[in-house]
Protein backbone atom coordinates (compact mmCIF):
# COMPACT_ATOMS: atom_id res chain seq x y z
CA UNK A 1 0.00 0.00 0.00
CA UNK A 2 1.56 3.10 -0.99
CA UNK A 3 1.71 5.39 1.99
CA UNK A 4 2.64 9.37 2.55
CA UNK A 5 3.15 8.75 6.37
CA UNK A 6 5.87 11.01 7.30
CA UNK A 7 5.77 10.30 11.05
CA UNK A 8 9.09 10.51 13.04
CA UNK A 9 10.40 12.99 10.33
CA UNK A 10 11.91 16.27 11.02
CA UNK A 11 10.85 18.99 7.97
CA UNK A 12 12.26 22.38 7.75
CA UNK A 13 9.98 25.05 5.44
CA UNK A 14 11.65 28.70 4.98
CA UNK A 15 10.18 31.25 4.03
CA UNK A 16 7.14 29.52 6.03
CA UNK A 17 5.08 32.51 6.75
CA UNK A 18 3.94 32.98 3.11
CA UNK A 19 1.10 31.61 1.55
CA UNK A 20 2.66 28.78 -0.29
CA UNK A 21 5.06 28.15 3.06
CA UNK A 22 2.42 28.32 5.13
CA UNK A 23 0.45 25.59 3.10
CA UNK A 24 3.61 23.43 2.67
CA UNK A 25 4.08 23.62 6.85
CA UNK A 26 0.66 22.69 7.90
CA UNK A 27 0.30 19.56 5.21
CA UNK A 28 3.87 18.17 5.92
CA UNK A 29 2.71 18.55 9.68
CA UNK A 30 -0.67 17.10 9.02
CA UNK A 31 1.02 13.69 7.17
CA UNK A 32 3.30 13.77 10.70
CA UNK A 33 6.10 15.30 9.90
CA UNK A 34 7.06 17.20 13.22
CA UNK A 35 8.49 21.14 11.74
CA UNK A 36 10.84 23.60 11.66
CA UNK A 37 9.80 27.03 10.48
CA UNK A 38 11.84 29.87 9.10
CA UNK A 39 10.97 33.23 8.70
CA UNK A 40 13.37 36.80 8.00
CA UNK A 41 11.34 38.96 9.52
CA UNK A 42 8.40 39.37 12.09
CA UNK A 43 7.43 35.62 13.41
CA UNK A 44 3.78 36.89 13.78
CA UNK A 45 2.45 34.28 11.03
CA UNK A 46 5.12 31.28 11.81
CA UNK A 47 4.04 31.77 15.30
CA UNK A 48 0.29 31.07 14.77
CA UNK A 49 1.13 28.47 12.31
CA UNK A 50 2.88 26.55 14.61
CA UNK A 51 -0.11 26.75 17.22
CA UNK A 52 -1.95 24.90 14.65
CA UNK A 53 0.83 22.50 14.24
CA UNK A 54 0.76 21.74 17.99
CA UNK A 55 -2.98 21.17 17.72
CA UNK A 56 -2.22 18.56 15.02
CA UNK A 57 0.00 17.10 17.68
CA UNK A 58 3.08 17.70 16.02
CA UNK A 59 6.21 19.75 17.80
CA UNK A 60 7.83 22.91 15.98
CA UNK A 61 9.92 24.89 16.54
CA UNK A 62 10.45 28.48 14.66
CA UNK A 63 13.66 30.20 13.66
CA UNK A 64 14.17 33.78 12.38
CA UNK A 65 17.06 34.69 10.30
CA UNK A 66 18.08 35.40 6.57
CA UNK A 67 19.41 32.58 4.42
CA UNK A 68 21.34 34.89 2.22
CA UNK A 69 23.80 35.19 4.83
CA UNK A 70 25.31 31.63 5.64
CA UNK A 71 26.21 32.32 9.23
CA UNK A 72 22.06 32.55 9.83
CA UNK A 73 21.81 29.14 7.80
CA UNK A 74 24.42 27.31 9.70
CA UNK A 75 22.83 28.67 13.15
CA UNK A 76 19.29 28.03 12.03
CA UNK A 77 20.31 24.25 10.90
CA UNK A 78 22.32 23.72 14.25
CA UNK A 79 19.79 25.29 16.64
CA UNK A 80 16.69 22.78 14.34
CA UNK A 81 19.16 20.07 15.56
CA UNK A 82 19.71 21.00 19.09
CA UNK A 83 16.21 21.42 19.60
CA UNK A 84 15.20 17.77 17.89
CA UNK A 85 18.68 15.92 18.78
CA UNK A 86 19.28 14.90 15.34
CA UNK A 87 19.08 16.44 12.22
CA UNK A 88 16.46 17.96 9.70
CA UNK A 89 15.46 15.53 7.51
CA UNK A 90 13.24 17.19 4.56
CA UNK A 91 14.27 20.28 4.45
CA UNK A 92 11.81 22.37 1.58
CA UNK A 93 13.64 25.48 -0.04
CA UNK A 94 10.72 27.61 0.05
CA UNK A 95 12.01 31.63 1.19
CA UNK A 96 12.12 33.35 -2.43
CA UNK A 97 12.58 36.72 -3.73
CA UNK A 98 10.61 38.58 -6.81
CA UNK A 99 9.70 42.10 -6.04
CA UNK A 100 12.76 44.08 -6.87
CA UNK A 101 12.45 43.70 -10.64
CA UNK A 102 13.44 46.27 -13.53
CA UNK A 103 14.51 46.14 -17.36
CA UNK A 104 17.95 44.99 -17.05
CA UNK A 105 19.54 48.04 -18.67
CA UNK A 106 18.30 50.11 -16.13
CA UNK A 107 18.46 47.54 -13.14
CA UNK A 108 20.67 48.07 -10.07
CA UNK A 109 23.64 46.17 -8.68
CA UNK A 110 21.35 45.84 -5.36
CA UNK A 111 18.57 44.94 -7.65
CA UNK A 112 20.78 41.90 -8.92
CA UNK A 113 22.29 41.44 -5.94
CA UNK A 114 19.32 41.09 -3.58
CA UNK A 115 17.04 38.60 -5.47
CA UNK A 116 20.35 36.18 -6.53
CA UNK A 117 21.34 36.40 -2.73
CA UNK A 118 17.89 34.82 -1.24
CA UNK A 119 16.73 32.41 -4.06
CA UNK A 120 19.92 31.10 -5.23
CA UNK A 121 22.62 31.20 -2.69
CA UNK A 122 20.13 31.15 0.14
CA UNK A 123 19.02 27.81 -1.40
CA UNK A 124 22.93 26.95 -1.77
CA UNK A 125 23.51 28.23 1.88
CA UNK A 126 20.83 26.42 3.71
CA UNK A 127 21.12 23.25 1.87
CA UNK A 128 24.89 23.18 2.47
CA UNK A 129 24.10 23.23 5.83
CA UNK A 130 21.37 20.72 6.45
CA UNK A 131 22.69 18.32 3.95
CA UNK A 132 26.45 18.71 5.57
CA UNK A 133 24.06 17.50 9.27
CA UNK A 134 22.77 14.89 7.33
CA UNK A 135 25.68 13.45 5.63
CA UNK A 136 27.98 13.68 9.36
CA UNK A 137 24.92 11.57 11.27
CA UNK A 138 24.55 8.72 8.16
CA UNK A 139 20.72 10.22 7.99
CA UNK A 140 18.81 9.88 4.37
CA UNK A 141 16.84 12.98 3.45
CA UNK A 142 15.18 14.70 0.92
CA UNK A 143 15.70 18.39 -0.39
CA UNK A 144 12.94 20.25 -2.53
CA UNK A 145 13.96 23.35 -3.68
CA UNK A 146 10.59 25.82 -4.76
CA UNK A 147 11.59 27.18 -8.06
CA UNK A 148 9.82 29.05 -10.84
CA UNK A 149 7.96 28.81 -14.47
CA UNK A 150 9.85 31.80 -14.81
CA UNK A 151 13.15 29.32 -14.82
CA UNK A 152 12.23 27.48 -17.95
CA UNK A 153 11.34 30.82 -19.87
CA UNK A 154 11.91 34.40 -20.11
CA UNK A 155 10.03 37.21 -18.18
CA UNK A 156 10.01 40.70 -19.45
CA UNK A 157 11.93 43.10 -16.43
CA UNK A 158 12.80 40.40 -14.75
CA UNK A 159 16.19 39.15 -15.61
CA UNK A 160 17.72 38.97 -12.49
CA UNK A 161 14.54 36.69 -11.30
CA UNK A 162 14.58 34.43 -13.91
CA UNK A 163 18.30 33.91 -13.66
CA UNK A 164 18.30 33.63 -9.82
CA UNK A 165 15.42 30.79 -10.70
CA UNK A 166 17.30 29.07 -13.33
CA UNK A 167 19.84 28.35 -11.36
CA UNK A 168 17.87 26.52 -9.26
CA UNK A 169 17.10 23.88 -11.55
CA UNK A 170 21.29 23.75 -12.21
CA UNK A 171 22.05 23.33 -8.13
CA UNK A 172 19.46 20.77 -8.01
CA UNK A 173 20.48 18.26 -10.31
CA UNK A 174 24.43 18.68 -9.06
CA UNK A 175 23.29 17.92 -6.12
CA UNK A 176 21.12 15.27 -6.52
CA UNK A 177 24.50 13.61 -8.34
CA UNK A 178 26.91 14.45 -5.41
CA UNK A 179 24.09 13.33 -3.16
CA UNK A 180 22.59 10.05 -3.63
CA UNK A 181 25.74 8.09 -1.75
CA UNK A 182 24.18 9.27 0.79
CA UNK A 183 20.59 8.73 0.24
CA UNK A 184 19.59 12.37 0.44
CA UNK A 185 17.14 12.87 -2.95
CA UNK A 186 16.78 16.15 -4.58
CA UNK A 187 13.99 18.02 -6.62
CA UNK A 188 12.64 20.55 -7.14
CA UNK A 189 8.78 22.59 -8.06
CA UNK A 190 8.71 24.99 -10.83
CA UNK A 191 5.58 27.29 -9.68
CA UNK A 192 3.18 28.75 -11.89
CA UNK A 193 1.16 31.52 -11.20
CA UNK A 194 -0.18 31.18 -7.57
CA UNK A 195 -2.76 33.91 -5.80
CA UNK A 196 -1.31 34.24 -2.27
CA UNK A 197 -1.92 37.05 0.20
CA UNK A 198 0.57 39.14 -1.41
CA UNK A 199 -1.55 39.96 -4.09
CA UNK A 200 -4.61 41.25 -1.45
CA UNK A 201 -4.95 44.97 -2.24
CA UNK A 202 -2.64 45.32 -5.33
CA UNK A 203 -4.20 47.13 -7.78
CA UNK A 204 -2.42 45.40 -10.69
CA UNK A 205 -3.61 42.17 -9.63
CA UNK A 206 -6.77 42.35 -11.93
CA UNK A 207 -4.08 43.41 -14.92
CA UNK A 208 -1.87 40.18 -14.31
CA UNK A 209 -5.06 37.88 -13.79
CA UNK A 210 -6.52 38.81 -17.08
CA UNK A 211 -3.05 38.29 -18.94
CA UNK A 212 -1.55 35.06 -17.19
CA UNK A 213 -5.04 33.62 -16.86
CA UNK A 214 -6.24 32.72 -20.38
CA UNK A 215 -2.42 31.52 -20.96
CA UNK A 216 -3.32 28.69 -18.27
CA UNK A 217 -5.11 25.24 -19.73
CA UNK A 218 -7.04 24.60 -16.55
CA UNK A 219 -7.91 28.40 -16.36
CA UNK A 220 -7.69 29.03 -12.89
CA UNK A 221 -4.65 30.40 -11.09
CA UNK A 222 -2.98 27.97 -8.47
CA UNK A 223 -3.40 27.91 -5.28
CA UNK A 224 -0.93 26.74 -2.40
CA UNK A 225 -2.40 23.18 -1.69
CA UNK A 226 -1.43 22.70 -5.36
CA UNK A 227 2.19 22.80 -4.76
CA UNK A 228 2.13 21.58 -1.27
CA UNK A 229 0.75 18.15 -2.57
CA UNK A 230 3.40 17.72 -4.95
CA UNK A 231 5.93 18.55 -2.04
CA UNK A 232 4.16 16.05 0.43
CA UNK A 233 4.69 13.43 -2.79
CA UNK A 234 8.14 13.87 -3.19
CA UNK A 235 8.84 14.07 0.68
CA UNK A 236 6.97 10.62 1.35
CA UNK A 237 8.28 7.38 0.76
CA UNK A 238 6.19 7.66 -2.91
CA UNK A 239 9.62 9.45 -3.78
CA UNK A 240 12.18 7.06 -3.10
CA UNK A 241 12.77 6.52 -6.82
CA UNK A 242 12.79 10.12 -7.65
CA UNK A 243 16.24 13.00 -7.66
CA UNK A 244 17.52 15.11 -9.97
CA UNK A 245 14.12 15.86 -11.21
CA UNK A 246 11.89 18.69 -11.76
CA UNK A 247 7.82 19.52 -11.78
CA UNK A 248 6.17 21.70 -13.63
CA UNK A 249 2.87 22.55 -11.27
CA UNK A 250 1.46 25.55 -13.48
CA UNK A 251 -2.02 24.35 -14.76
CA UNK A 252 -0.55 23.60 -18.27
CA UNK A 253 0.76 27.03 -18.86
CA UNK A 254 4.16 25.96 -20.13
CA UNK A 255 2.21 23.85 -22.59
CA UNK A 256 1.67 26.83 -25.07
CA UNK A 257 -0.59 28.06 -26.95
CA UNK A 258 -4.12 27.42 -25.50
CA UNK A 259 -6.34 25.31 -28.19
CA UNK A 260 -10.13 26.66 -26.85
CA UNK A 261 -11.30 30.07 -26.28
CA UNK A 262 -14.17 31.36 -23.33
Amino acid sequence: MISMDLSNQIAMVTGAGGGIGGALSLDLAGLGADMVLTCRGSRARCEELADQIREMGRRVCVLQGDISHSEDCSRMAEEAMEFYGRPVQILVNNAGYFYDVAPLVEMSDDQVNNTIDINLKGTMYMSREVCRRLVDAGTPGRVINITSGAAHSGRVNFSNYCASKAGILGLTRAMALELAPAHINVNSVSVGYVEVGRWEGDPSKDAVRANIIPRILLRRPGAPRDISRMVCFLASECGDWITGSDFIIDGGESCGRVPFAD
